[in-house]
């Protein structure tokens, strides 16, 4: 990392290990991770099921801690925090969005906005639902396309202003059409918003990044 890369690092693992105890059995789920992401990058995290992926966005995304070694965000070091400064972190920080939507099934596309919102505001909402391409307001998630789903759950990711937006499988439930309307609308938001992003995906198709890592066996790799 040069000096430039490290000034604008917004995320770095530094020697991150999670191990679980199964039964008798000790897991490594991830092993000696050593990787940054810069302001505004657009990154991808490919690899089979099972390697780690979901375990490190968890991680990255402070929802869990690491066994050993550091999650700095803008240079400060997030492992040690108590869990009600790392909660402020994520709530004024990070936006998540899983394979599944998680929407709440029984408001509607505006209210799933305004309810994680830190001061609710509906033309807020609006406007954010129609920066993802979607404009049915008052539509409930049981009536929704599983693209329009994620749509909305992006929209959710950034209500309180997030500057990074981490994103586990967000295409797994797709079909090929879906799924580059979604990535085209990811790289869209990132180059329009400065967003920060890192999604993790075991579909190869999904590579339009420079910064793009390999993971394997709970170890990740820079290509």
């Amino acid at each position: 990392m040069n000096e430039a890369e490290k000034d604008n690092t917004h995320f770095e693992l530094n020697e991150v290990w999670k191990i679980y105890k199964n039964g008798d059995k000790i897991v490594h789920a991830l092993s000696r991770i050593n990787c940054y992401f810069t302001r505004g990058s657009f990154n991808i995290i490919n690899g089979p099921l099972g390697c780690g992926k979901s375990t490190m966005i968890r991680i990255i995304g402070l929802l869990e801690k690491p066994t050993m070694g550091k999650v700095l965000i803008n240079g400060d070091n997030t492992s040690d925090l108590s869990q009600k400064k790392r909660n402020s972190i994520i709530r004024n920080e990070i936006g998540m969005v899983f394979k599944r939507s998680n929407l709440i099934p029984i408001i509607n596309a505006v209210d799933n906005l305004t309810l994680p919102m830190l001061h609710s505001d509906n033309n807020k909402a609006k406007e954010l639902l129609k920066k993802v391409g979607f404009n049915d307001y008052n539509k409930f998630p049981s009536e929704m396309s599983v693209e329009e789903e994620q749509r909305v759950c992006i929209a959710r990711a950034m209500v309180n202003n997030h500057s990074i937006i981490l994103l586990d499988e967000p295409t797994g439930d797709l079909h090929t059409m879906e799924s580059d309307n979604i990535i085209e609308l990811l790289l869209e938001l990132n180059q329009t918003q400065g967003l920060t992003m890192i999604i993790t995906t075991n579909n190869r198709r999904l590579s339009p990044s420079d910064n793009t890592f390999e993971m394997v066996d709970g170890t990740i790799l820079k290509k």
